[in-house]
């Protein structure tokens, strides 16, 4: 009789720019050697990597010693929030609490997904979160959303679809098309820098405050025709505030210079520019789109054996009732833990391969 042979399957997908590889062959790779900290769109995916974000706000980030700049929209937003907290993985504890125990009806409505989300929003924060992310002394969080322009501003359902689908037949033409129905909006903590794009849409950058933080993160995660958008916000000029997905789903133009690293958790290998470009392959970037960039996801073969064989996303709110999601989820987050485990063993061995 054979005794059995165990393979072992990768966890991690490390993928990282020509410039990357030589900084890190030369200096390593630690908290301190990153300029600018990324964060993707993308609702539900999260879940995948939340054991992930548990050792990186725990264990690896906390390390640093001078500020840092992060960049997120949407749901990557929300994650950084959890991050600037004095306490991450409390508030982490908090986001996975709620946002695991959403729950609808079969007749849900735009109202009963923004009342829940905004439940959710409350409980990560907390009472004092807000407060904790503004004089958190590292962490400098910039936060994406659009101001929609007028074919984007009616809460009004055909109303919204048919504006939808015209700004989406416009981005087929090209994404700088996008500035004839909205523009950036880049809430950024005022002790930073403000963020510089690569790209020719139309930006406006407003300062975070105590008085719009909260309702900053609740714009950029509001997806048309599934969140209400976000009204006047504060210290902004008038208008409604919608996910920043729409412009920037995963940002695939170079941000910022940085003389050193771009890091980037992300639940893909790859990086879809704007929302309206989900269903364009040709404009999905398969290879990192900074040089400098370090892009850490998990592996293909860690993702195939995931309950359901997939990531979550919000495909799961159609398809399972709310038990059956909940415990997809919960089994999701149980297993992102051993991207956790991964990363600080490739940092410990400063292998990246």
């Amino acid at each position: 009789m054979t005794s059995a042979i165990h393979i072992k399957t990768p966890v991690l997908k490390w993928a990282l720019g020509d410039q990357a590889r030589s900084y890190i062959e030369q200096n390593g790779f630690g908290a301190d050697d990153i300029d600018l900290l990324v964060g993707a769109s993308g609702g539900p995916k999260w879940l995948v990597l939340a054991g992930l974000d548990r050792v990186l706000f725990h264990d690896f980030l906390p390390t640093r010693t001078t500020p840092l700049t992060t960049v997120a929209s949407s749901i990557g937003s929300w994650r950084f929030a959890v991050m600037a907290q004095r306490d991450p993985i409390k508030a982490l504890d908090r986001f996975l609490e709620a946002y695991l125990a959403q729950s609808y009806s079969e007749n849900v409505t735009v109202h009963d997904v923004s009342r829940v989300l905004d439940e959710v929003l409350t409980h990560l924060l907390g009472p004092t979160g807000a407060a904790e992310i503004l004089a958190h002394p590292v962490y400098r969080n910039h936060i994406v959303t659009i101001r929609s322009g007028p074919l984007l501003s009616s809460e009004g359902r055909v109303r919204l679809m048919s504006g939808l689908a015209t700004t989406f037949l416009a981005n087929l033409t090209g994404r700088s098309r996008l500035g004839w129905f909205c523009e950036r909006a880049v809430f950024g903590d005022p002790r930073d820098a403000m963020i510089e794009f690569g790209d020719p849409l139309p930006t406006r950058h407003v300062a975070l405050s105590r008085d719009n933080l909260e309702l900053a993160l609740r714009a950029s995660g509001a997806v048309p025709l599934v969140l209400a958008g976000v009204k006047d916000i504060p210290g902004a000029p008038g208008g409604i505030y919608r996910d920043g997905g729409v412009t920037d789903y995963h940002f695939d133009e170079p941000l910022t210079a940085s003389r050193r690293l771009v890091f980037y958790p992300h639940f893909y290998q790859y990086c879809i520019p704007g929302w309206f470009d989900k269903l364009l392959k040709v404009r999905h970037h398969v290879d990192p789109v900074w040089r400098n960039l370090v892009l850490v996801s998990p592996a293909a073969e860690f993702v195939a054996a995931l309950p359901g064989g997939r990531i979550p996303d919000r495909r799961d709110f159609f398809k399972l009732d709310n038990h059956q999601r909940m415990v997809l989820w919960q089994r999701t987050v149980a297993e992102s833990e051993r991207l956790g485990e991964a990363f600080l063993q490739a940092i410990d061995k400063q292998c990246f391969d």
